[in-house]
């Protein structure tokens, strides 16, 4: 590990693996995409605006890879988004060091949200319980 990469608490894997349950749970009941405010909400962080989402989502886009899983963090969207049926992270939301860590160019995020549609998410979140 060097001295850029910060070490992984505790509360960001917790909040990491919680966060793949939650969109693996809103994708199998049909859902397109959470909003950054309805993931901290879910999450039950004190700020629903969805501050602070972006280390959990890197650390839960590492633990999607382990399991061979797409990026999950790219179905964590801009409300202006969701409404408009066209899901996508906020321009300024997700860093350009989300994209870098998790291997994705923002032009790759629609491919990744489909291949996260097409995910048996029964099957993935029964594999990561395991």
């Amino acid at each position: 590990m060097t001295d850029h990469e910060p070490i992984v608490t505790p509360l960001t894997a917790e909040r990491a693996r919680a966060s793949i349950h939650i969109i693996g749970q809103a994708l199998q009941a049909g859902e397109l995409a959470v909003t950054y405010s309805e993931l901290a909400r879910r999450l039950g962080m004190s700020k629903v605006n969805g501050q602070g989402l972006n280390a959990y989502l890197i650390e839960a886009a590492a633990m999607c890879a382990e399991q061979g899983l797409p990026n999950i963090g790219v179905l964590v969207v801009s409300q202006e988004s969701l409404a408009a049926g066209k899901p996508m992270p906020a321009q300024g939301s997700l860093s350009t060091t989300f994209y870098t860590k998790t291997g994705l160019a923002r032009d790759d995020v629609p491919a990744e949200q489909a291949r996260l549609r097409a995910v048996d998410w029964a099957a993935a979140l029964a594999r990561l319980e395991a």
